[in-house]
């Protein structure tokens, strides 16, 4: 019985393992015509490194290259209230539901990044390029 045990429990470890590891895989190809980066950002992630960040030219292409692809209409995570449609001052409407103005780091989206209650796993860890822009854009009161 003690062996059985064992091997039951490797198998769980193996396809927990296994499953963290494929949460991001899992998200199939982008859609054409999706950037996976910021757009035309420059220095550090955004349009200039002196520049305030915006939305639109800093957020919304991590946005729609990280999460579009299960978080749009027909995705896996349709179901969600984070659905995004390409349309940036649309997606902007959305995303400022799950932004924290008066505690940026506190914002649900950069919890959803990180993995922290996201199905999907981690998407951009804390201390990455991109979850430091969408911060520093947070921080800097989400400019359109």
């Amino acid at each position: 019985m003690t062996s059985e045990r064992a091997v039951l429990r490797i198998a769980f470890c193996a396809l927990a393992a296994l499953a963290a590891a494929c949460a991001d895989v899992s998200r199939g190809p982008a859609p054409a015509g999706v950037d996976g980066g910021a757009g035309e950002a420059g220095e550090g992630g955004f349009s200039s490194p002196d520049a305030a960040a915006s939305f639109a030219t800093d957020v919304h292409g991590i946005l729609t290259g990280s999460c579009m692809r299960c978080h749009s209409e027909g995705g896996e995570a349709s179901d969600t209230t984070f659905l995004l449609t390409g349309d940036a001052a649309a997606d902007l409407e959305t995303t400022t539901r799950f932004i924290n103005l008066d505690a940026p780091a506190a914002s649900r989206l950069l919890a959803k990044m990180s993995g922290n209650g996201h199905g999907g796993g981690t998407v951009h860890a804390a201390g990455t390029p991109e979850y430091e822009t969408v911060l520093r854009w947070i921080q800097e009161g989400a400019r359109p």
